[in-house]
């Protein structure tokens, strides 16, 4: 529960501080368009790699089963948040799937880095 915790915290983190670079960026109007929109569905796909990536280091065996566990903690909590500002399409599903092949990546390559 520890390394959840923990992996959970990188992934927020990140989440956050793009967030606010990106922001910032917006409002200076150095980034705009189609580039936000690209941007704005990246930052959580790779800070999800990067946190599971820190749950694979810690587990023993099976990271994609891991990274698998982290992916649907996270996607549920996307999936709260978009029922709520009613934004579930075809996108949005897409989405989910790369959010978890990309979490499973992430926690093999961990698991791997770990035995390196």
């Amino acid at each position: 529960m520890k390394y959840y915790l923990k992996s959970s915290l990188y992934t927020l983190g990140i989440i956050l501080i793009s967030s606010i670079i990106i922001t910032i960026l917006n409002y200076f109007n150095i980034i705009n368009g189609k580039v936000l929109d690209i941007i704005i569905y990246i930052i959580p796909l790779i800070s999800t790699m990067i946190g599971s990536f820190i749950l694979g280091k810690a587990s023993n065996k099976k990271g994609y089963i891991e990274g698998l566990k982290y992916a649907g903690i996270w996607s549920i909590i996307f999936l709260i948040i978009s029922i709520i500002l009613k934004q579930i399409n075809l996108s949005s599903i897409i989405f989910f799937i790369i959010l978890i092949l990309l979490s499973m990546l992430g926690a093999i390559l961990g698991i791997n880095k770990k035995r390196v």
